[in-house]
């Protein structure tokens, strides 16, 4: 339901801000993104897999010690964040890309900053909890239906959405969920024990810094097309890109979904020695993906522009991109949870340096290929580095972990 609503809300903008419109929106978000991983630390993977053991034990004193020092730590960072992006806005919007109507989404988003990492937080514990579901309807769902409702109506009473109008829905669409999340964290909390939460950082740092390394590498992977668009090209190239993006990362969700419900179990098997049944599990998993992904592929290939007239005649220009990207995505889902099983074994460090290189390729990539063929540049420097991110990893799960992710290879 969420990504039939997110695809609606996408083609709804397209129709009536157009991709110039569009991909000011996707900018300042993208923007607020990146600096969302940071200002968490790589804090969420920590808290899935402390989380995750700590209730498997019954342990729940452990459980609100993460969360607490989680909150300390990333509430106060947020803050900061927020307040400078406030006072910068004007000349990322001016003097880095160049575009002027950038100033005051990103201000919008930037005070949408806390909620969001309160969110992050309690989305992460829930899925710890194996509360899979109920995670994803809150922390991706939720939100994208809470801005279709709300433009819908605004669209129905004859308000004029531009820009700024786009970025209010979608700031409110965050708070929302904010609100939710932590109302659904005290209920299935209310019958543990009270007991005074302690400050765990130090532990938490530790294990948390290797972690944001990997996670703000491959932000900045996901992200650098479209933040070096924006700064290399023009607001329209953005939006043609990411409705690109959008269409090739559908099946995403599938992928996001599995690791977030076997990103618990992985740490439990792993744990407990259990590597033949992780590597079963892991197999099976990872075979229905790949179907998936070839089906994806193939109905891009053969109807990507006829998908395309859906946001509008000049959203067809985006087909090569769409091409490029899903061929991309094809082998990222095919791998499966392949980064997540380097994480929850205790190979953070490892998957760090493999997520480091691949991440400097592609930015290097993305300067020289976007200057001269702007989208499609993007295009082939993101897949050409997901490609080799995936096999690098798929290398090391074989040597360090000992698993066979596909069971022919």
């Amino acid at each position: 339901m969420g990504m039939v609503v997110g695809l609606g809300v996408s083609i709804f903008l397209g129709r009536t801000i157009g991709a110039e419109g569009l991909g000011i929106i996707n900018l300042a978000n993208q923007i607020t993104s990146l600096l969302l991983v940071f200002a968490i630390l790589g804090f969420t993977k920590v808290i899935i897999k402390d989380v995750a053991i700590a209730y498997n034990k019954q342990n729940f004193k452990k459980v609100n010690d993460v969360i607490y020092t989680s909150y300390i730590i990333n509430g106060f960072l947020s803050i900061i964040i927020t307040t400078v992006l406030i006072l910068i806005s004007g000349n990322l919007a001016n003097d880095v890309f160049k575009i002027h109507s950038l100033k005051y989404p990103l201000i919008i988003a930037a005070i949408t900053f806390t909620p969001q990492i309160i969110s992050r937080t309690v989305s992460a514990a829930l899925v710890g909890y194996k509360k899979i579901w109920q995670s994803n309807l809150v922390d991706q769902t939720l939100s994208t239906v809470v801005t279709g409702t709300v433009l819908l109506t605004l669209y129905l009473i004859n308000v004029n959405i531009d820009v700024i109008t786009v970025a209010i829905t979608y700031g409110v669409g965050r708070l929302v969920v904010t609100l939710s999340m932590l109302v659904y964290w005290k209920y299935l909390n209310r019958k543990n024990k009270k007991q005074k939460p302690a400050f765990i950082g130090k532990e938490m740092f530790s294990r948390g810094i290797p972690l944001l390394i990997v996670s703000a590498s491959l932000l900045i992977s996901s992200n650098a097309d479209t933040l070096m668009l924006g700064w290399l090209s023009t607001a329209k190239e953005v939006g043609l890109y990411n409705i690109a993006a959008k269409l090739a990362l559908l099946t995403s969700f599938l992928l996001q979904i599995t690791v977030s419900t076997i990103a618990p179990k992985i740490a439990v098997l792993y744990e407990k020695g259990e590597i033949k049944e992780l590597e079963v599990l892991v197999q099976r998993i990872t075979a229905g993906l790949t179907w998936v992904g070839l089906l994806s592929l193939g109905i891009f290939i053969f109807f990507g522009k006829f998908i395309l007239k859906f946001w509008g005649v000049e959203f067809t220009t985006a087909y090569s991109i769409l091409v490029i990207l899903a061929i991309g995505q094809f082998f990222n889902i095919a791998s499966g949870p392949i980064g997540n099983i380097l994480i929850m074994t205790n190979h953070e460090k490892l998957i760090r340096n493999v997520t480091i290189f691949t991440v400097l390729l592609n930015l290097l990539m993305n300067y020289f290929l976007i200057k001269d063929f702007q989208g499609m540049g993007a295009a082939l420097a993101t897949s050409t580095t997901t490609i080799l991110n995936m096999i690098i990893c798929y290398y090391y799960v074989r040597k360090k972990v000992g698993l066979k992710i596909i069971k022919f290879l």
